[in-house]
């Protein structure tokens, strides 16, 4: 049982060490989001909120069509924020909790 545990245990601090890099950067907080403004460009977007994101949209910023571009926070994983653009232009960004429609 004590084996079972503690390998539990060094399993969830190794998958936590794996994804803390990345979700310290990549992850929106409320100074990311004041730099954020309306008509900025997909990349200039990416720059500020410290990576890609992810795309949840059939299509892409890049396409020129609708997208909207998903990341963690502001300030619990439990949050998220969505960017959404347009011809690849930043049209606005909404932040709620995760499971909202």
């Amino acid at each position: 049982m004590k084996c079972t545990i503690a390998a539990l245990v060094g399993l969830a601090l190794a998958a936590m060490s794996l994804t803390s890099g990345c979700a310290i950067t990549c992850s929106a907080n409320d100074q990311k989001l004041a730099q954020l403004q309306r008509g900025m460009s997909y990349d200039e977007a990416s720059r500020v909120m410290g990576c890609p994101g992810s795309v949840v949209s059939e299509y892409t910023p890049t396409t020129g069509d609708y997208a909207t571009v998903e990341y963690n926070g502001p300030n619990s994983l439990f949050m998220r924020t969505r960017l959404d653009f347009l011809q690849g232009r930043l049209l606005s960004y909404t932040t709620e909790p995760r499971g909202a429609l």
